[in-house]
């Protein structure tokens, strides 16, 4: 029989015991919130690597930069506020994303909130992450520690619950996206699975009112309809879809349940992530957003091999607001300044790189210079064509893209011979700085004297800057059959049957052959 003083330091000890695993097993979001002692505590590791999408940091690069390559939507008018972007594994859901993702190129945001559902665990109200970085084969984010403190103290909902995004994919999956589009940005993730209307609203405000005035890109994560037929899903993921247009998540919820009382075969519901996109949805409009675009729907019966007897739907979505800034460079903002200095650096680069091999360093520091910029670069001689290599797409600051493309068009134009030293002297140099672009529906809005026009279908595009139609007298028709069948290695009336036809405007300017006259033009 064990004596009454060590009966007592057994109890002491087994009550402690109890405490620690109590301690464990509760929540993190719902523990006092005291700094851990262990380092590797403030990283949140991948769950889904290696299922959801590749291990290797090489093969998920590659993968996500295809799948973004591969889509063809365009900016839209004005700021992008939000996306709706789904979260399957990449092999299903990774081409639709693409679509989404390929407008952030050459943008930049100080923070990308990601509002998902949870999936394993039940989540009241809002759960944030509070931990300090996120982690995943490409590297780590950032946690927005100060967004996610004053979204606590905005909504009374919302609390830190680590618990619920160990295990979870939803939001996980954008992140290699981010990472590969956006460089560096901080992460603000929540989870829901309350999707009722008071806690979509009560999310939204809190949003809302932290996001006004800053620099942030909202994106709801959702698959659509889980396991009907392929037929069906296409139907009922388009009423979906049109619902999402409206902004108004009372038309999505209410579209949704009309939905389910069909009695669908094999449909479990309509959007996993319905909370986050009428959530997202109305911080969106309190934020003064006013257009939807949906840029790509596809399910799982259109990938190779997918069975179509139960499908998952996805969709890439796009929430703008009218009139927004738009990173590009406009038309007509450069200085006659700003235009000389790139057209030196153009001129410099050129005699650079075609007499000794090498590319010239550029130190920059003129804001409007560095921001990212879509440009062409043309060179002439004797007033003769000898080289015109672009980019549509802000993926780069305008001072470096001026900086390659005049290269390119000095030695990479496959119609051209690559320019020789002594025609250095004979070169004039025109540098076209493009505006964002903007499809239009049709042929009737282009004006062939002051807009670009890009045509597109599937893997074929063509594009003519303006210039082209004052150079060549051609009427609008004329362009545009040339531009398909000349440009795009399209039918020539493919504009008339179904090709996307998009415009944008430049800001030309141009220098002369050396000694010939005055260096900058419009």
């Amino acid at each position: 029989m064990k004596r009454p003083s060590q009966l007592a330091f057994i109890i002491v000890g087994a009550l402690i015991a109890i405490g620690i695993i109590l301690m464990r097993a509760i929540p993190s979001g719902m523990r006092p919130s005291t700094p851990s002692a262990d380092a590797s505590a403030a990283i949140r590791p991948p769950a889904v690597a290696d299922s959801f999408y590749p291990a290797s940091p090489v093969a998920l690069r590659t993968e996500v930069e295809r799948y973004v390559r591969e889509a063809s939507s365009r900016p839209g008018q004005g700021e992008l506020v939000a996306l709706i972007v789904p979260h399957a594994g990449y092999r299903f859901s990774g081409p639709v994303a693409g679509y989404a993702y390929r407008l952030l190129r050459g943008q930049r945001y100080e923070t990308v909130v990601v509002v998902g559902p949870s999936h394993r665990m039940p989540v009241r109200g809002a759960a944030l992450s509070g931990v300090e970085q996120w982690a995943t084969p490409l590297g780590r984010v950032q946690v927005d520690l100060a967004g996610t403190q004053a979204l606590v103290q905005e909504c009374a909902a919302a609390r830190v619950f680590d618990a619920a995004h160990s295990p979870e994919h939803s939001i996980e999956v954008q992140l290699p996206f981010l990472q590969v589009i956006l460089g560096e940005f901080k992460l603000l993730p929540v989870l829901m699975s309350d999707f009722s209307k008071q806690n979509c609203a009560a999310l939204a405000e809190a949003l809302a009112e932290w996001a006004g005035g800053r620099r942030v890109l909202l994106i709801a994560s959702t698959d659509m309809s889980h396991y009907p037929p392929y037929d069906d899903a296409v139907r009922v993921d388009r009423e979906t879809l049109s619902a999402i247009a409206t902004m108004n998540p009372a038309e999505v919820a209410a579209t949704t349940k009309q939905l389910m009382s069909q009695g669908v075969s094999g449909l479990s519901t309509c959007l996993c992530g319905e909370g986050p996109v009428k959530a997202v949805l109305e911080a969106c409009r309190l934020l003064g957003a006013d257009r939807v675009e949906v840029l790509r729907y596809a399910n799982s019966g259109d990938a190779p091999q997918g069975p179509r007897h139960n499908v998952v739907g996805y969709c890439a979505v796009a929430v703008y607001r009218s009139g927004g800034a738009n990173p590009q460079v406009e038309e007509g903002e450069l200085s006659e300044e700003q235009q000389r200095h790139l057209l030196s650096i153009a001129r410099a680069t050129i005699e650079e790189y075609v007499t000794s091999g090498r590319v010239i360093g550029v130190e920059e520091d003129d804001p409007a210079l560095l921001r990212p910029g879509a440009a062409f670069v043309t060179l002439k001689k004797h007033d003769m064509l000898r080289g015109c290599i672009g980019s549509l797409e802000p993926d780069k600051p305008l001072v470096e893209t001026v900086r390659t493309r005049a290269i390119d068009a000095s030695v990479r134009d496959r119609r051209f011979e690559p320019v020789r030293p002594e025609e250095l002297p004979e070169l004039e140099i025109e540098i076209s700085v493009l505006s964002p672009v903007r499809r239009v529906e049709s042929a009737d809005e282009i004006d062939i004297t002051r807009h670009g026009v890009i045509v597109e279908r599937g893997a074929r595009r063509g594009v003519f800057l303006p210039q082209v139609a004052g150079e060549t007298g051609w009427s609008r028709e004329e362009l545009l059959s040339h531009l398909c069948r000349d440009k795009a290695g399209l039918p020539a009336d493919a504009w008339k049957k179904g090709a996307a036809l998009y415009v944008f405007t430049v800001q030309a300017f141009g220098s002369p052959a050396p000694g010939d006259g005055p260096d900058v033009g419009d």
